[in-house]
């Protein structure tokens, strides 16, 4: 039946007849739109927050893995350079977020050989994302040759 046709009917023929002007609304559409849209809007809010850690202290090996950036601007072949798997000497003073780190670096010297050398870094946590070099002031990095 046409639309222009139920516009004819008298109303006992428009109230026996099964034609609606509009079809149901299901409640379960209705659910499913307000789930994808809670879902999208959800994904969205998330996705926008990429660093989750800002309000947080880094950890011991955050601070050893940024203390080796700073070790690696000091040395002439930094690639070359196999550093201990974790650090010898870690202290943080949380009041300050001032990290003192040592450990160990093999290097090349000049002869090509590896030889060992000790190195100290004293850092201060600035806050912001502890993996960005912007977020860290470095107050000491010495490095000692050891034969």
């Amino acid at each position: 039946m046409k639309y222009s046709e139920w516009k004819t009917l008298d109303a006992d023929e428009q109230k026996n007849t099964n034609w609606h002007r509009r079809p149901p609304v299901r409640i379960a559409s209705i659910f499913t739109t307000l789930f994808i849209t809670a879902l999208i809007v959800v994904t969205l809010g998330i996705s926008k927050n990429s660093t989750v850690h800002i309000n947080r202290k880094p950890t011991k090996t955050e601070a050893y893995a940024m203390a080796k950036v700073f070790i690696k601007d000091k040395l002439k072949q930094p690639e070359k350079a196999v550093f201990a798997s974790s650090a010898t000497a870690l202290f943080i003073d949380t009041a300050t977020s001032i990290y003192y780190i040592s450990s160990s670096v093999k290097i090349e010297n000049n002869g090509g050989r590896m030889e060992r050398s000790v190195w100290e870094v004293k850092m201060k946590y600035t806050d912001g994302d502890w993996a960005e070099r912007n977020s860290w002031q470095p107050v000491a990095v010495t490095i000692t040759s050891r034969p």
